[in-house]
């Protein structure tokens, strides 16, 4: 890195606009120097990497760096951070207080964004960096809980850091430098989309065949979004670079401009446009100074924000042919950028990162900037529309919405270098070279022209039980839609905190048991030949409940045989047999809640047994028939001979019949009847029919023989 008088980047903060007043160097430890508050005109901004060698790629973060540490205090911090990290001790943290730049709030209000959307949490998000940072995961848990934000570890699966092959080890040798980019990195992407997985790939060396074997692996991995903050100024021989790193057809892969302005003017170094964001393969994030609070922001481009014509790669016919681009002077060559987020570090972004860089700055909070943060922001809010969504080239679908005032922020103010007029170099009202199309409002810019839009929300059928099958219904579409998507999410207990069920694609959705007092959802997209549209999702079920079925209750608890009895309870959806006592009758499942079943003939005052494929369970209270015949004796006899009926209900007026041959009685009791089998009786039922209380009939359980 080079000091603040190094042509590289080097500008001192006139006019910061953020709230910096917070911002402290603390304790250094060791260190003699223990800095107080500082006003806004006592911070310079210093770029983290070197300028990259040919061959190499430098990181394009910036931050910002208290004045009042002097050369020689720099370089006593250096010493005292070395001689800690040698000794296995971990750094001392200088910074504790959050400074006072951009949060994670104030993004998602500059640029009207939700936190999390229906498509989210499929997405993973890539960061690609050279070299290791040991402390990435515990930095972002700093952040994420200075600012609320939910936790994204490895423990609960959003976090993943692997080196550049795709393994967990070996990690790459620390840079200090690419440490602080890497959580500058991180932090954003997180920061914008915050149910979204991270996945850092850390790549052996700056080189551009181990940077790009990253991405390739990122690709690999299923990274949806892979955020490259690194560049340097194009060379011819980077052509073939473009297809072998940087070609993911229906993969969103941003890179930062630069932050040496137009041709790398700022820098006195080759005046070229960057690679690999002169890439038409890639999203060309542009830098802006954003500025405002609540509802209220405005962006102008960032003064040392890259721009320029690539010299190497053509445009393609998406940017070509959009309107003004050829006031650019690029002729035919590609225009770097394709959109803009904030990037000026005078209104930069709050960061956390516990290695020290090597140069003796302070460690823990401080102010970042560059358009390294453009580039994760920007591929963070393309994860929270959904990613690519099959579209070969991500960046034309930021072209379709080009002068789309409910889509994008036009950036019409600011320059970021000498083009003679042209507006590669010059923020106007349309396409310009410094903000490409603008900055995102909303996500609207993300969804392909033309693709279909939803015009009413999925649902979901089916019992929110264990073991039941869930049915997705799509909604309604607009755009004639030709092929639906669906992915099922669980959910906690109150619909929100939803996360991906593997596998679960689905129209269909068994509930497993593990979902026991949880919900689910699930995402539909719809997509014709534009592309996918932007994923909608249903509501939440019910809290699944328990497989195992219970019985609270039979209404009512007496009855004629042959009337209905509703059985309430839970998990009895899945009911298979319906026993009283021990005959088996027939029934109807109302919901998961109740069954309607038939009192059985020669039912008995027995309790209710339903059968499921998980268990029986049986009712606490019983049921007793007021009509019912129960047994008879004998069960074969002649005309004329005498039988015997048990049962329930019986009285004076009790009529009797041999299979509808009219039957004498000759005794009555309410459980007993004696009657004579009839001249012309038919083997069959013996029925009953009561012209007074209990009013009704019934009918033998079993056949009577008529010898």
């Amino acid at each position: 890195m080079k000091s603040e008088s190094s042509s590289r980047r080097g500008h001192t903060l006139a006019g910061v606009c953020l709230a910096l007043l917070a911002l402290s160097a603390g304790s250094l430890g060791a260190s003699p120097i223990a800095a107080a508050s500082l006003s806004p005109a006592q911070f310079r901004t210093q770029p983290l990497c070197a300028s990259p060698r040919r061959g190499t790629a430098g990181c394009l973060a910036m931050r910002l760096v208290s004045k009042s540490l002097s050369s020689a205090d720099l370089r006593a911090n250096a010493v005292r951070q070395a001689e800690e990290v040698q000794s296995g001790r971990t750094p001392a943290i200088s910074n504790k207080s959050v400074p006072g730049g951009l949060t994670p709030q104030n993004l998602h209000s500059a640029y009207s964004l939700p936190s999390e959307t229906p498509a989210s949490a499929t997405q993973t998000i890539a960061l690609v960096d050279a070299y290791n940072d040991p402390t990435a995961e515990a930095d972002l848990g700093v952040y994420d809980k200075a600012f609320g934000l939910p936790a994204c570890t490895s423990a609960n699966g959003c976090f993943r850091k692997v080196n550049q092959n795709g393994k967990t080890s070996p990690l790459p040798a620390t840079s200090g430098e690419w440490s602080t980019e890497i959580s500058l990195d991180v932090q954003m992407a997180h920061a914008i989309c915050q149910s979204c997985h991270i996945l850092l790939v850390e790549a052996s060396n700056e080189y551009w065949g181990s940077l790009g074997t990253a991405v390739n692996t990122a690709v690999s991995a299923g990274a949806t979004e892979v955020s490259n903050s690194y560049g340097g100024p194009e060379a011819s021989e980077y052509a073939s670079l473009s297809n072998a790193y940087y070609r993911h057809p229906g993969v969103v892969v941003t890179v930062s401009t630069g932050d040496c302005g137009y041709y790398n003017q700022a820098c006195s170094e080759t005046a070229a446009a960057n690679f690999p964001a002169d890439s038409p393969n890639v999203v060309a994030v542009g830098g802006t100074t954003l500025t405002g609070s609540g509802e209220s922001w405005s962006s102008t481009a960032w003064s040392h924000g890259g721009s320029g014509c690539s010299r190497v790669f053509s445009a393609q016919l998406w940017q070509s042919t959009i309107a003004d681009f050829s006031a650019t002077d690029c002729s035919s060559g590609r225009s770097a950028a394709d959109i803009s987020a904030i990037g000026d570090p005078d209104t930069g972004v709050d960061v956390y990162d516990g290695t020290p860089a090597g140069k003796g700055d302070p460690t823990g909070w401080g102010v970042w900037g560059g358009t390294s943060a453009s580039s994760p922001i920007i591929a963070a809010e393309f994860a929270l529309a959904g990613g690519a969504r099959k579209v070969e080239f991500p960046a034309e679908t930021l072209y379709s919405h080009a002068g789309e005032g409910s889509a994008l922020y036009d950036v019409t103010a600011g320059s970021n270098g000498s083009c003679s007029g042209a507006t590669a170099c010059q923020a106007v009202s349309g396409y310009d070279g410094p903000s490409g199309v603008g900055s995102p409002v909303g996500l609207a810019a993300f969804s392909p022209a033309g693709s279909p839009v939803e015009e009413s929300s999925p649902s979901i059928s089916g019992v929110a039980e264990q073991a039941q099958t869930l049915t997705a219904a799509p909604g309604e579409w607009s755009a004639s839609p030709t092929s639906t998507s669906y992915q099922w999410e669980l959910c906690n207990a109150s619909g929100g905190a939803c996360t991906l069920v593997s596998g679960a694609t689905a129209k269909t959705f068994v509930v497993p048991a593990s979902a026991l007092h949880l919900t689910f959802r699930v995402i539909v997209s719809e997509a014709n030949g534009a592309g996918s549209g932007t994923p909608s999702a249903s509501a939440p079920t019910a809290a699944i409940a328990s497989d195992v079925p219970a019985i609270s209750s039979i209404t009512p608890s007496s009855g004629v045989t042959g009337s209905t009895v509703t059985i309430t309870g839970s998990a009895l959806a899945g009911a298979t047999h319906v026993k009283f006592g021990t005959l088996s009758a027939s029934f109807t499942v109302l919901s998961a809640s109740a069954i309607e079943a038939t009192v059985p003939n020669g039912a008995t005052s027995a309790t209710i047994t339903v059968t499921t494929a998980v268990k029986s369970v049986t009712s606490s209270a019983k049921f007793t028939p007021t009509l019912s015949i129960t047994s008879e004796s004998p069960g074969r006899a002649a005309p004329g001979a005498s039988v015997t009926l048990k049962g329930y209900g019986f009285n004076a007026g009790s009529a009797v019949s041999f299979d509808g041959v009219p039957a004498s009685v000759t005794s009555v009791s309410a459980t007993t009847l004696k009657v004579l089998v009839p001249a012309g009786a038919k083997t069959g039922e013996i029925t009953i029919l009561n012209s007074a209380a209990p009013i009704g009939s019934t009918a033998s359980a079993g056949t009577f023989t008529v010898a």
